[in-house]
């Protein structure tokens, strides 16, 4: 049974929502793959035709903004990411790259997001530069629970008419996200950010 808010996004709706499920799905359990690798991992007799139709569909969904391409291999982005556990009745174990996947978000975000470095953001009563709140997430963002969480929080967003998925940018998303959030929200973000640096730091790690 197809979970209902699945349908109001528009990459899961009509005859793409096969082909762009099991995209995500592969990209998301294998990390970076050739459009040629996706095909292999699909039973189906029509390989070539298969990988042309396939090849529509990749395109279509960099166009939204779900995955991107590098060095001809087809990736997750962060909607993707989102998308990909959304999607899954029992949110699974992440692959072996995972790892490498969350390091590639958080260097995108910093890479792109170096223009706000000296920008102030306030919501909901709230202060914060935006460029040390998206590296703080790459920090905490490492894990599957934190990821399911989020994933948990973005469907909420999806199911209240605030976003389109298919709609919204990575940035707007990222943005939206730190905006919706509450005070005590923020505040709980903030402290947890500050113990996860914690435990990080080379002073900490010295004294362990």
């Amino acid at each position: 049974m197809v979970k209902s808010y699945i349908k109001l996004i528009g990459i899961f709706r009509g005859k793409q929502a096969k082909h762009n499920t099991q995209i995500l799905n592969i990209l998301y359990d294998n990390g970076p793959l050739t459009a040629w690798e996706i095909t292999g991992k699909i039973q189906n007799i029509g390989k070539v035709s298969l990988h042309a139709t396939l090849n529509k569909r990749l395109r279509s969904l960099q166009k939204k903004g779900y995955l991107d391409k590098a060095v001809k291999k087809w990736c997750l982005r962060f909607k993707g990411i989102i998308a990909a556990i959304l999607i899954q009745k029992t949110p699974k174990p992440l692959s072996d790259r995972w790892t490498e996947l969350v390091e590639s978000f958080t260097k995108y975000f910093e890479e792109h997001f170096n223009a706000l470095s000296k920008v102030t953001i306030q919501a909901n009563g709230v202060i914060f530069h935006p460029l040390e709140a998206i590296k703080k997430a790459g920090q905490i963002l490492r894990t599957f629970d934190d990821w399911v969480a989020l994933s948990n929080y973005v469907k909420g967003l999806i199911q209240t008419g605030v976003i389109n998925l298919d709609v919204i940018s990575n940035e707007t998303l990222f943005a939206v996200i730190l905006s919706e959030l509450s005070h005590e929200q923020v505040e709980a973000l903030t402290k947890d950010w500050n113990i996860k640096a914690s435990r990080h730091s080379p002073d900490n790690s010295q004294g362990q």
